[in-house]
């Protein structure tokens, strides 16, 4: 009876997985040895084919994996765990919908960042791990405050005139808020250096970070996801089978600033050669021992050359630690986490921490029906300074203040509570800042998702996900009573709350139509809804000194709160043809609506597709030569919709002046008062458009020795939705309306290589490249420029018709036709306001990242770098202003300022110093405009793996040093050129008293249980 059941056409069935991680492989080849026929594996890696009579094996492929043949036994179940190649191409990755596909078969770019490269030296904020590593991603630094803001944009972050330009965050499927909120001014250099979102994020937790950079990948995520998608995989515990796995990781780090201004120490405070305390200016006297009289000191005192920076700044300091447990079994598996930040800043009495929870599970509760949750808790708090022009940006005073003053030996407070400061006016001594004045920010935050799916059979199965990402932070900002701006005391308590609810269903099918041809498709419906509350009590005077409680408050302005709701419902669908694994085509279609746009326009569609070409074994070509190659290309249009409550006019509070008194402020008493804003909304608003092609290949030589990944991508974006100046005779400042189109075009290079490989030695290298140039094409009738973010005063960021996006507009010398500069009778030269002083676009950026490995020690360093577009210094323009850089101490010399008199057309000869008059009159923003040049040793790591019994309870021990910010190499003086005054916003290329940069070196433990 066995042997006549044997005999008979009969079903095999199993699942395979990576042997790496025990995750299920979708889209794996089951051919049927020495007949036709097979199958392919579905989205959870299961796969049943029917085997004729005769048939001895099946065998397993999958590219990036050892080809396997498996004899078919008598139980009819064969499952299967594939070894990866070790010179294969690791070509399972995340894409939209945290569907797993097969790389070779995607017509769009994409890139993965394995998560041990993300946590490895050390960053609070895993943004600024992501530096040099992903080709057509920039990420900028806000400073080196701990937990400070970073921004980050894909292919050039254009494709939003003036609306936000950064990707959408997803983790484990759930999109997530990667918002600024602390920093809401970031375009006007004010306000708190508080951290985006992502500092959240524990780099422990990830497995994988993928990077869907053009809209062909990114489309499933309707409007969000128009700027790409950065896609976080946390870790799970399907790779520890038996036996919990724990891991324990910290590591400590000490961190001090870095490019910090060159200062000149042979001139003291004062004006015209004479010292004067209160000023903020260092032209007085030159430095040679003499006796002054000084009011902070109460008493006479020898002038002498102090170095306050150094009396002022200190050593930071950053510890990690996080431990983890995982384990599988056959039906179900965990990974629990718990980990700890704790950074102190280098300046004291500031810094940032953050305490995380996660718990991954899974569980297979029959062979169809399967249930997961994600869910993560962080709280993070600390102390962060203030920002920019702010009085209490300790940066301000500190950089500005004369090296003969004696910061240590003054102090900041007398006997009567009033502050002791060189200078007088709204910055205050930064020993004032730190000691009596405070930011504090606290945020609880949980994201999770509960999952299901369900296999109706081997071709269909059913999932869905409901998704939260909710947070409230309690923010404090207090500044004594005698702080510079606020003489009287400030205390403002900030309450802000975001909720994010994301539900998904998707209907997934497999099916192989012929052995040539395979379909899958997933069909799918979401539901997004996002509320935000703002809650602020602002006290304006202040009862007592030091006493931080709203109980002190001697005077209120009214409260301020603002709430948000915003929903969008979107429908998709998502089909796949592959012709006998070598031929790819991908089409796309969402529907979406959104409650922010007006009726007519709320509902739209964007298509998208994208096809690819295997064509190395079609074409027959030597394998040992050229081991994969590809060609692929994508289309897509997106669309982003409005922010909440622009569509219908609103109300403000009013108030009314009559320019000799103070005015009436609503309410009034008891009375309240409103009037329409001075915004008009738009009820016809459409949302911004964006078409965006991408054409690849990607190649893989000397049997996967070397590889390349090139792409060239084009997108063109209208209907940006701005707010326009208009007559004040409407009753009206601003409108809201649809205008402006952009493009940018680009090219992106990706390289690997590994030159060397042995049983004991290898050595693997990845270089990054990218060339974007972008264009403003239109902006609105009368209207050539639109404003992204400035300065009290000039210069301030532009989107410029027919330029660049990011112009900085400033002064600029006047020229002749010969391009000389046009100087006045004294000497002087002449100024034209207004004028375009440079991109700030980078004409291209890269890195280049060797890791090497011996037995057990590891080293690897990364080199990144960005060249071309420009920036403005303004830090050094307000030093040479106030006489304190190295380069104004030649004030004594005579001086002939290069250029031709603007009577006479002659060549400038009158001779003049470079006095505290020259840098009054004679400087403009064009001298302080650079080419923003510069090349840094980002990260280096050194590690020693221990090669330790595996009966033993320690499996894995590695001891480690590592460096962060180790060196920079650029032309321009007295600031990291990285460095952004401008946070998370639009108006990049300027720096004014940003957050010094830090270099870390740092001692990591990692030890596997």
């Amino acid at each position: 009876m066995s042997a006549f059941a044997i005999a008979q056409d009969r079903t095999v069935s199993g699942t395979v997985t990576s042997q790496g991680d025990n995750l299920p492989i979708p889209g794996v080849s089951v051919k049927i040895v020495g007949a036709s026929g097979g199958a392919i594996t579905g989205s959870d890696g299961k796969y049943s084919v029917s085997v004729p009579s005769g048939a001895t094996a099946l065998q397993f492929s999958f590219i990036g994996y050892t080809t396997q043949n498996k004899p078919i036994n008598s139980s009819g179940v064969i499952n299967v765990a594939l070894v990866g190649d070790s010179q294969g191409l690791n070509e399972v990755v995340v894409t939209a919908l945290g569907i797993r596909r097969e790389k070779k078969a995607l017509g769009f770019s994409v890139t993965e960042v394995k998560g041990d490269e993300l946590a490895n030296v050390g960053n609070q904020n895993v943004l600024n791990s992501m530096n040099g590593k992903v080709a057509g991603v920039q990420v900028v630094s806000s400073g080196g405050a701990p937990g400070q803001a970073a921004r980050i944009v894909i292919r050039g972050g254009n494709k939003s005139l003036t609306g936000n330009n950064e990707p959408l965050f997803v983790i484990d499927g759930v999109p997530i808020s990667n918002a600024n909120d602390g920093n809401s001014a970031a375009n006007e250099v004010e306000g708190v250096g508080t951290p985006n979102r992502s500092a959240d994020i524990n780099p422990d937790d990830i497995e994988t970070m993928t990077v869907l950079k053009g809209s062909a990948a990114s489309v499933l995520y309707g409007n969000r996801g128009s700027n790409g998608v950065v896609l976080i995989t946390t870790k799970s515990g399907k790779a520890s089978k038996g036996k919990p796995v724990i891991t324990f990781n910290s590591n400590f780090a000490l961190d001090n600033a870095i490019n910090l201004p060159e200062f000149q120490t042979e001139f003291a405070q004062g004006t015209n050669g004479v010292y004067q305390e209160g000023v903020s200016r260092s032209f007085g006297p030159r430095i040679a021992g003499q006796e002054v009289k000084s009011n902070a000191a109460g008493k006479n005192v020898t002038l002498q050359a102090f170095d306050p920076r150094k009396d002022f700044l200190r050593t930071g300091s950053l510890i990690n630690t996080n431990l983890s447990i995982a384990q599988s079994t056959e039906k179900s598996d965990y990974y629990f986490s718990a980990g700890q930040s704790k950074q102190e800043s280098i300046v004291p009495n500031q810094g940032f921490n953050k305490a995380n929870v996660r718990l991954n599970m899974n569980n297979k509760i029959s062979e169809k029906l399967s249930f997961g949750v994600n869910v993560g808790y962080t709280r993070s708090w600390g102390d962060v300074p203030s920002l920019g022009q702010s009085g209490s940006n300790p940066f301000f005073a500190l950089f500005g203040m004369p090296v003969s003053w004696n910061l240590k030996g003054y102090g900041y407070e007398r006997e009567d509570g009033s502050q002791i400061n060189f200078r007088g006016g709204a910055f205050d001594n930064p020993l004032w800042t730190v000691n009596k004045t405070f930011n504090n920010t606290q945020t609880d935050r949980l994201t999770g998702a509960v999952n299901a799916a369900y296999k109706a059979n081997d071709w269909l199965d059913f999932s869905y996900r409901l998704g939260n990402d909710y947070y409230n932070d309690i923010s404090k900002s207090f500044f004594d009573i005698n702080t510079g701006s606020n003489p009287n005391g400030a205390l403002t308590n900030t309450n802000t709350y975001r909720q994010e609810l994301t539900s998904t269903f998707l209907i997934n099918i497999n099916k192989r139509i012929s052995e040539d041809f395979n379909f899958s498709a997933t069909l799918g419906q979401d539901y997004n809804q996002r509320k935000s509350r703002i809650y602020q009590q602002i006290g304006t005077a202040l009862s007592l000194p030091s006493i931080t409680t709203m109980n002190n408050v001697a005077a209120f302005s009214p409260d301020y709160e603002y709430t948000s709701l915003r929903r969008t419902i979107g429908a998709f669908a998502d089909l796949k043809f592959d012709y006998k694994n070598f031929l790819f085509l991908n089409i796309t279609g969402r529907n979406e609506w959104s409650s922010t746009l007006p009726i007519n326009n709320r509902t739209y569609f964007y298509p998208g597709i994208n096809t690819a070409f295997v064509f190395n074994e079609v074409l027959g070509i030597n394998p040992d030569i050229l081991s994969f190659g590809k060609i692929r290309a994508g289309f897509a249009k997106t669309t982003r919709d409005a922010d909440p409550y622009q569509i219908y006019n609103t109300y403000a509070k009013s108030s009314f002046g009559d320019g000799f008194t103070d005015g009436v402020e609503f309410p009034f008493g008891a009375t309240p008062g409103f009037t329409v804003s001075d915004l008009v909304r738009n009820a016809n608003l459409k949302p911004e458009s964006t078409k965006e092609f991408e054409f690849g290949t990607e190649l893989r030589f000397l049997k996967n020795r070397i590889g390349l990944d090139v792409t060239y991508f084009e997108n063109k974006n209208t209907d940006g939705i701005v707010a326009v100046d208009i007559s004040p005779a409407t009753g009206f400042t601003n409108a809201v309306l649809n205008s402006g189109v952009t493009r940018a075009r680009g090219i992106e290079i990706g390289l690997n290589a590994s030159p060397f490989r042995s049983a004991d030695f290898s050595w693997d290298i990845n270089v990054t490249f990218s060339r974007i140039r972008s264009k403003i094409l239109e902006t609105y009738p009368g209207i050539d420029k639109f404003y992204l973010g400035g300065f009290s005063g000039n210069p301030a960021i532009y989107a410029v018709k027919g330029e660049r996006y990011g112009s900085i507009i400033g002064t600029g010398y006047a020229r002749d036709e010969q391009g000389r500069v046009i100087t006045d009778d004294d000497g002087l030269p002449t100024f034209v306001d207004g004028m375009n002083l440079g991109h700030t676009e980078a004409d291209w950026t890269g890195g280049i990242r060797n890791s090497f490995k011996y037995k057990g020690i590891g080293f690897d360093f990364l080199v990144d770098t960005r060249q071309g577009g420009f920036m403005y210094n303004g830090t050094e323009e307000s030093l040479d202003f106030y006489g304190v850089t190295k380069g104004t101490a030649d004030r004594e010399k005579d001086f002939v300022f290069p250029g031709v008199n603007e009577n006479s057309g002659q060549p400038n000869g009158v001779v003049i110093k470079k006095d505290g008059d020259y840098y009054s009159f004679a400087q403009g923003n064009e001298e302080y405009v650079y080419k923003n040049n510069w090349v840094k040793l980002r990260e280096a790591n050194l590690n020693y793996t221990f090669n330790l019994n595996k009966e033993k309870s320690i499996k894995s021990l590695t001891v480690g040093v590592y460096g962060r910010n180790l060196f920079i190499w650029t032309h321009v003086p007295h600031v990291d050129p990285e460095s952004s005054s401008f946070g998370t916003g639009n108006g990049q290329g300027a720096t004014r008293f940003a957050f010094p940069t830090t270099r870390s070196f740092g001692l990591n433990l990692k030890a596997v249980f």
